[in-house]
């Protein structure tokens, strides 16, 4: 058993800010998408690739259309961190080692990636779709990534990959419990 007192209070302090996260990147998603901030707001909320002044300009189809695309990278990064919160309660209770806990660790990895990955490939997406669909104008299509993003790739691979040594030894550990 993994139990120890810091580690319920770290636990539950990510917890707090993990939930916190949730909760601002949605409200910054739909005040983005809703076009409800006043022309003269202190602070721009705007998608990847779209200017606020863009974004106003927009139809409501069209904005539509744009929520519609970024919403799988949202919802995706979600459930990742739905799993980071099951992460830490498996922690929280001392079962920090258990085949749960690695398949949360495992999900929470994956799914971050999978969510930015999919908010990389959203802007020349929307942009198709806006230009294309909607104008029937020739679009030009850029993919950027920045340094922040190709290093979360990299780090939720890692994790992923600590996730898959993890469940080998804890498979190896069971295997000679049978020996004992």
């Amino acid at each position: 058993m993994f139990n120890d007192k810091n580690n319920v209070f770290y636990c539950g302090l990510l917890r707090v800010l993990l939930s916190a996260c949730v909760i601002v990147q949605v409200i910054f998603f739909l005040a983005a998408w809703s076009g409800v901030l006043p022309d003269g707001a202190f602070m721009q909320i705007h998608a990847d690739g779209i200017s606020a002044q863009q974004m106003r300009a927009l139809a409501p189809p069209q904005r539509v259309a744009g929520a519609m695309l970024a919403l799988p990278a949202l919802l995706t990064l979600c459930y990742g961190m739905l799993r980071l919160a099951r992460l830490l309660d498996c922690v929280r209770r001392g079962a920090a080692f258990e085949r749960a806990t690695i398949g949360h660790l495992r999900a929470f990895a994956g799914f971050t990636l999978l969510s930015t990955l999919l908010a990389i490939i959203e802007p020349p997406l929307r942009t198709f779709v806006l230009y294309r669909v909607f104008a029937g104008l020739p679009a030009r299509y850029a993919i950027g990534f920045s340094s922040s993003e190709l290093m979360l790739v990299l780090v939720c691979s890692l994790f992923f990959l600590v996730t898959n040594l993890l469940h080998e030894g804890r498979r190896l550990a069971e295997e000679n419990e049978g020996f004992v």
